[in-house]
């Protein structure tokens, strides 16, 4: 597989994860309570293997979720190839993905567009 390739596969599986925690927030109806405490997210590493869970409020996700090109991944998650650590907390980092392709694709399959 070519470097780029992997990046894109990368990028298309950051926006995989990101559409499961989207589909697991809508099938829970008790996540649109804003005072409930830290739900299990999964991470949105480009890592298509990655399980590792990630705790966040409901705020915390929201706050993530309302750029498209931002994901919460688990600590040291981050690949500097295609990932820009926004910040990094004690339980999960946010990543954005502000240019070349991995933007262009983590735009186009925002689920909230």
């Amino acid at each position: 597989m070519r470097k780029s390739d992997w990046r894109l596969a990368e990028a298309t599986n950051e926006t995989i994860f990101r559409e499961m925690n989207e589909w697991t927030r809508d099938d829970e109806g008790g996540r649109a309570d804003a005072s409930r405490g830290r739900d299990i997210y999964l991470c949105e590493c480009g890592d298509g293997t990655c399980t590792a869970p990630i705790l966040l409020t409901l705020t915390e996700y929201e706050a993530v979720r309302s750029e498209p090109t931002r994901f919460a991944i688990a600590l040291d998650h981050e690949n500097p190839e295609i990932d820009s650590v926004l910040v990094e907390y004690e339980r999960y980092t946010v990543v954005d993905k502000s240019f070349g392709q991995a933007s262009q694709i983590a735009r186009a399959s925002d689920p909230r567009r």
